[in-house]
């Protein structure tokens, strides 16, 4: 059967989640490891949610989306649980994964498109203009998978004003600044989440997106999408308490942490089970 739906995913506190995201009233649930690292499990699922999954990556294509590099990505796994899919995107959009081989063709396209922004090495200079150890993690700063930099930081502590001027220059430069929890995120434009999916929905001939996702790097993928959800926490919905302009389209979730995830799927399963999507 061919696909002609996609649903396209962030990770991260949207389908899995930290053990700090838990509350007590997961401690009668089936919570599932779904992350290794380090001699522990990291991150997870409800049962719920893994069964939500399989069922629809059985009926449709799934697409994990997600800002994590890709060594970060491969620590994930859902085929202990039987859930399988053709595609990934990793790197925030900079690396697609077909089959678990990447996408040379999208490569050279991502490669091509930093001739219009900034060079990574000249962004991070300006950038250390004005990071501080009151704020930034000492020697968190990376460029992840040559695409894009991260740094973990101390949130509270940012110097707002300082922060919003730098935001505005980088954005001149055809550079995105995203802060997701502890991790600050600078990305070149044209490495984006939307960019990637509508690179798949054109290659599948694919006509109907669903999406899910919590932050700002999750947006414009989001908006491009025939059906948008988006989890009661993170970056998004806490613009959407703002009554920030721009997130109308979205439909956000009645619950937060794991219980989004749960809800996110069983909206995207009940969907599936009606053909169609309101």
């Amino acid at each position: 059967m061919i696909n002609t739906r996609m649903f396209a995913s962030d990770l991260d506190q949207t389908l899995i989640y930290s053990y700090r995201s838990f509350t007590n009233e997961y401690a009668d649930q089936s919570i599932r490891p779904v992350e290794w690292l380090d001699d522990r499990y990291i991150s997870y699922m409800t049962q719920n949610s893994l069964t939500k999954l399989k069922e629809i990556s059985e009926g449709l294509l799934f697409v994990p989306v997600t800002t994590r590099t890709k060594l970060q990505y491969l620590r994930i796994n859902f085929l202990e649980y039987d859930i399988s899919y053709q595609y990934a995107v990793t790197s925030n959009g900079g690396t697609i994964f077909n089959k678990g081989v990447e996408d040379q063709d999208w490569r050279h396209q991502v490669l091509e498109g930093r001739n219009h922004c900034l060079a990574a090495e000249d962004l991070i200079n300006k950038f250390n203009e004005i990071r501080h150890p009151s704020w930034v993690i000492k020697e968190s700063g990376k460029l992840a998978d040559d695409l894009f930099f991260y740094c973990l930081i101390e949130r509270e502590k940012i110097p707002l004003g300082e922060l919003a001027a730098f935001k505005l220059w980088a954005r001149e430069n055809n550079w995105e600044l995203s802060v997701q929890g502890r991790k600050l995120y600078l990305v070149p434009i044209n490495v984006n989440k939307k960019a990637a999916i509508q690179y798949i929905q054109e290659k599948e001939g694919i006509n109907q997106v669903l999406a899910a996702g919590d932050s700002l790097l999750d947006f414009d993928m989001l908006k491009a999408a025939d059906f948008a959800i988006a989890p009661a926490h993170g970056e998004l919905y806490s613009l959407y308490l703002q009554k920030v302009s721009g997130l109308e389209r979205l439909r956000f979730t009645q619950k937060s942490g794991l219980k989004a995830g749960e809800e996110i799927l069983d909206y995207v399963a009940g969907a599936l089970s009606q053909k169609l999507v309101v």
